[in-house]
């Protein structure tokens, strides 16, 4: 599904007028018709949803959404000031809608770095988006906003560092004979480096479509 607004375990609190199980089905009704462009049938959709739950953060970004792209921005800013995420749902939305519909995703991104040019997560999916759509010379340009040095001490160096304090600490408690301790900071230094794989696989791989496209 697109969008990337399911109902979560912490908005569970604010359906209070009918049941969980009833608010997913009328979400998902709204973004089925809102990824064939059903605009219509996705917006009444989207306010049964809000009739249902008048809190429901997400079914406001979703209703901004439909109407934006309906030609009513003036009424869609009410929406996204209601949805109080907008920006992260728009995030979401830029990232999901990269394989069913490119073409919407580009402005999503757009949207999304206009507000936030430092976002080199962002950019670097920008560039892949343009390499899908054929448009090398916009996708170049995409990775080469991308500070590298950042994301590799963020990915990187200041989680390695992290790393090494909790290794240390582990064997510390382990010589004073704080086993059972020595074995939770241990767990936390193996999360760490799990975690920390993953984000320097993304940095390296940041760095190398830089690379190729300078």
């Amino acid at each position: 599904m697109a969008v990337g607004i399911h109902l979560k375990e912490e908005e569970s609190s604010i359906v209070t007028q009918v049941s969980r199980e009833t608010v997913e089905k009328l979400l998902e009704k709204a973004l089925f018709f809102y990824e064939r462009k059903e605009y219509e049938n996705a917006e009444k959709a989207v306010d049964a949803l809000l009739s249902a739950a008048p809190d429901f953060h997400r079914g406001w970004f979703l209703k901004g959404i439909i109407l934006e792209e309906t030609g009513r921005a003036d009424k869609a800013e009410e929406c996204f000031v209601k949805s109080s995420n907008a920006h992260t749902l728009m995030v979401r939305l830029a990232l999901q809608l990269q394989e069913k519909d490119p073409e919407r995703a580009r402005i999503y991104f757009d949207r999304v770095l206009e507000r936030d040019p430092g976002n080199n997560f962002m950019h670097y999916q920008n560039g892949l988006l343009y390499e899908r759509l054929g448009k090398t010379g916009k996708a170049a340009e995409s990775f080469r906003r991308i500070s590298v040095l950042r994301e590799i001490m963020s990915r990187i160096f200041i989680p390695g560092g992290f790393l090494i304090f909790l290794l240390a600490g582990a064997a510390a408690m382990f010589q004073r004979g704080e086993r059972v301790l020595s074995w939770i900071v241990l767990a936390s230094a193996l999360f760490c480096l799990v975690w920390m794989r993953r984000d320097s696989g993304l940095a390296i791989k940041m760095l190398l479509k830089k690379r190729k496209s300078s």
